[in-house]
């Protein structure tokens, strides 16, 4: 093998090794999707004490932790899983959803690949499909 065909190699494969450890989630990003779960669930039971109370851990949930009701909650989430939907997809254990049906269309992150939508909670559980 030739020095510039052992240079290219030993460079490709310290770029596949960069590039594995950068799709690894910090600390902080598991922390966020861990925290951000919480909300998710108890929008998807329709829970707003519970929602506001998981958002006050996520300093980017300001808005869910101060809504005076589940469909401000909820529109302040869509902003929220902007955030979660570019940490986990591609990401073990997350699955990305998405539901047309609440208005503009919306995205969400769970851990499991059965469908609780938190955009419309009790009222249409299911509604939504995993697009991961």
């Amino acid at each position: 093998m030739t020095t510039l065909r052992r240079l290219a190699l030993l460079l490709a494969l310290g770029l596949l090794a960069v590039t594995a450890q950068a799709a690894a989630l910090a600390d902080a990003d598991r922390a966020f999707l861990a925290a951000y779960e919480k909300v998710r669930a108890a929008l998807a039971t329709d829970d707003l004490p519970a929602a506001r109370t998981a958002a006050e851990a996520i300093p980017e949930a300001k808005a869910v932790a101060d809504a005076s009701d589940l469909s401000t909650a909820r529109k302040a989430f869509k902003q929220l899983s902007m955030k979660a939907v570019a940490l986990a997809r591609g990401q073990p254990g997350y699955y990305v959803a998405h539901c047309s049906m609440f208005p503009g269309g919306a995205d969400w992150v769970q851990t499991t690949d059965a469908i609780s939508n938190p955009y419309w909670g009790k009222s249409m559980p299911r509604c939504g499909e995993i697009v991961k």
